[in-house]
């Protein structure tokens, strides 16, 4: 993920429809985004307004508020020494205070440079310059840039600023400044649009646009060879799709195909056509939450960083995930029989849609616990080819209904703020942190009785209890305040679905 801050909408034109991209909102500064394409990395555009102030603030706003890992200054600067004509587009190599370096030039000139405090800016002004290493795959003449607080045009400053650096503006060295200080490396690329003399401020206007539009298209070319996302892409899809959460969702398929073959296993065929079924409808599930979701996550500190977002994987390639899921999904459910085929829709609706419930209802939570409580009936159904009837599938089917839905709000608890902000329904907005672990502690204790139900039913026993005991500390350790909410979501909450699977497999047994 990168960030390009460019001081005014008229510098920004002609890299917005280079990138072609979508505005996200005009608060607290005016922020576009734009997805990935082959090697260049998906971003944000910011407008900072003018001057050092604009640009730090703008600046340490994306560096805080998103996971990015190269901040970009593009733009138009003045010359300050000969050689550097207008129309020409510069790679920056260090950026100056100028507002520090005249106050030193003007204290020299007085005999006074010696009587400045240590924390006198002129007196740091060698310490205000900050070091932009070059990248090579931009390929553009180096140069020294300075920036100020007021513009320059040919009076005394002009000459006190060129003998320190190159070019001129307001912008570069805070942002620079800003980047240094957050640990994230920084590059400005500068166009010269005048020579900021006497009269530049005509050749300044009048060159704007075509200069701007130089510096959009030697940034492009930069960006298109941009070094490639380290990581091999069998581990971005993994991760993409959740490779741990998905494994441990299969002991409780398999908790529901031991229930339909009357308390003992099936066989391997139907255990691994099961297993496929289950996996792909997961990856289904997961790619259509992150496809549907992506500008949402884009929004979301937490989640920004996420492959979609962040330009780790490209929409074409999540699309396919789906694809290939509901494929091993819909060939898994043809091979397990008809009324398996005829069901297989059902689920895979719920799984296509819940994600987008947050968008109008707080119960949005109870949406994945619909989707992953399809599991255990649907194995269920695979093994006897009808529709449930045991009671202890239903438990089953209920606990795993109540059991991640309870968690998801547990979940949801992280995101309180961001969701305000960006609109998304969640109990946790509609009714504050305390109000939303109340109602998730009641649907975990609803689960737990059903899981007590269950280890009644599938013929109890003191292994079974064990799995059970278990459960119930993974419910009340969800509620341990000193417990990371990440940590609370997983493992905690997979060791609880872990156990309340294992409750039926071990049921009965002394």
């Amino acid at each position: 993920m990168i960030a390009l801050l460019v001081a005014t909408r008229d510098e920004a034109a002609s890299l917005l429809d280079a990138l072609q991209a979508q505005k996200l909102g005009d608060t607290p500064f005016e922020t576009h985004w734009f997805p990935a394409r082959r090697r260049r990395p998906a971003g944000f555009v910011i407008i900072t307004g003018m001057g050092p102030a604009a640009a730090a603030a703008a600046a340490r706003h994306i560096l805080t508020t998103q996971k990015v890992q190269h901040l970009f200054n593009a733009g138009v600067c003045g010359a300050l020494r000969a050689g550097f004509e207008p129309g020409g587009v510069y790679h920056i190599m260090s950026a100056a205070d100028g507002d520090a370096l005249l106050l030193r030039s003007a204290g020299e000139e007085r005999g006074q440079s010696t009587f400045l405090p240590e924390n006198h800016p002129a007196a740091r002004a060698e310490e205000e310059k900050v070091e932009c290493p070059l990248l090579p795959f931009f390929d553009l003449p180096a140069a020294r840039l300075t920036s100020v607080s007021e513009p320059v045009f040919g009076d005394a400053r002009r000459t006190r600023l060129a003998a320190a650096a190159d070019l001129l503006d307001m912008e570069g060295h805070a942002i620079a400044d800003a980047a240094a200080r957050h640990g994230i490396p920084c590059t400005l690329i500068k166009g010269v649009s005048d020579l900021a003399l006497d009269g530049s401020r005509e050749d300044l206007h009048r060159n704007l646009r075509p200069v701007s539009q130089a510096v959009a298209e030697r940034l492009m070319g930069g960006l298109e060879r941009w070094p490639r996302e380290p990581g091999s892409l069998p581990r971005r899809l993994a991760n993409f799709v959740k490779v741990e959460h998905t494994l441990f969702s299969l002991p409780l398929l398999f908790a529901g195909a031991w229930i339909g073959a009357g308390g003992r296993m099936p066989s391997v065929g139907v255990l691994l056509l099961v297993s496929l079924a289950g996996l792909g409808a997961r990856a289904l599930g997961m790619a259509m939450n992150r496809i549907l979701d992506r500008r949402l996550d884009l929004l979301n500190p937490r989640t920004a960083g996420r492959e979609l977002p962040s330009g780790r994987m490209t929409a074409a390639q999540a699309w396919s995930v789906a694809l290939l899921g509901l494929l091993v999904y819909g060939l898994a459910c043809a091979a397990l029989g008809p009324v398996c085929l005829r069901l297989s829709p059902i689920p895979a609706l719920v799984l296509i849609g819940y994600s987008l419930l947050k968008r109008f209802t707080a119960l949005c939570h109870f949406g994945i616990g619909l989707a992953l409580a399809l599991g255990p009936l649907g194995a269920y159904v695979a093994v006897t080819s009808h529709l449930p009837a045991d009671p202890a599938i239903l438990f089953l089917a209920a606990f795993t209904f109540l059991w991640i839905s309870g968690f998801d709000i547990i979940y949801a608890l992280q995101d309180l703020e961001s969701d305000r902000r960006t609109g998304v329904h969640s109990l946790p907005v509609a009714l504050g942190s305390r109000g939303a672990q109340v109602v998730a502690a009641l649907v975990h204790a609803v689960a737990a009785f059903l899981a007590v139900a269950l280890w009644r039913r599938t013929g109890g026993g003191l292994i079974a209890a064990l799995p059970l005991t278990v459960l119930m500390g993974a419910f009340v350790a969800a509620y341990y305040p000193r417990l990371p909410l990440p940590v609370r979501f997983f493992p905690v909450s997979a060791l609880a679905s872990t156990a309340g699977a294992l409750i039926p497999l071990l049921g009965g047994l002394p």
